[in-house]
């Protein structure tokens, strides 16, 4: 803990040393945030990059707003908001048209060594699931369903009606249900090669 609030005093002196332990330390965290929105790896870097320009500019408003007791919950909790609010940002720059590209094997290697590898591909399979709804339907579902947003809080950041997330909503939950249930229809059955 006194560990991550020297940190962050440092990043506010703008010690680069620590702006760089500060950004390897949640690099990992911020681009699975970044992914849930766009499935472009170079798209997902930049939100990435800016995010934590927005995150070193403004550390010092964190600080004042935050009790000793959870910092490292708190301060995860207000990047994550900046690296969504990012997202969107780009999304809107692009009229909502992200490309949809396939994931890369080793896409987590870089930065990510503290999770087991099922857990890796359980994730990949998500975000692929994620990555093929229209990104419209992928962003009003990450806000809500995974980031706990009121459909009028969504409605605001996105610039439409609270009816029209809460419609997107249903619409991205059934196709994500159906296309996870033609899997596991789909599946082949595990035979016992003994009998």
């Amino acid at each position: 803990m006194e560990n991550l609030l020297h940190t962050i005093r440092k990043c506010i002196e703008q010690d680069r040393v620590y702006h760089r332990k500060f950004y390897d330390r949640y690099f990992g965290f911020a681009m699975k945030l970044a992914f849930r929105y766009v499935t472009d790896y170079d798209k997902a870097k930049d939100i990435v990059h800016d995010s934590f320009i927005k995150i070193f500019n403004n550390l010092q408003h964190f600080t004042n707003k935050t009790e000793s007791s959870n910092v490292e919950y708190a301060l995860m909790a207000w990047m994550k908001r900046i690296v969504i609010n990012t997202g969107i940002d780009q999304m809107r720059r692009q009229r909502g048209t992200l490309a949809v590209t396939e994931l890369t094997e080793n896409i987590w290697d870089e930065h990510e060594t503290s999770v087991s590898p099922d857990d890796h591909l359980l994730y990949k399979e998500l975000l692929l699931e994620l990555s093929s709804l229209p990104p419209t339907y992928r962003v009003v579902f990450n806000l809500h369903a995974v980031d706990g947003y009121t459909h009028k809080e969504i409605g605001e950041m996105l610039g439409i009606t609270t009816g029209g997330t809460k419609s997107i909503y249903f619409k991205a939950k059934s196709l994500l249900q159906k296309r996870v249930g033609d899997k596991i229809n789909n599946k082949p059955q595990y035979v016992k090669p003994w009998g």
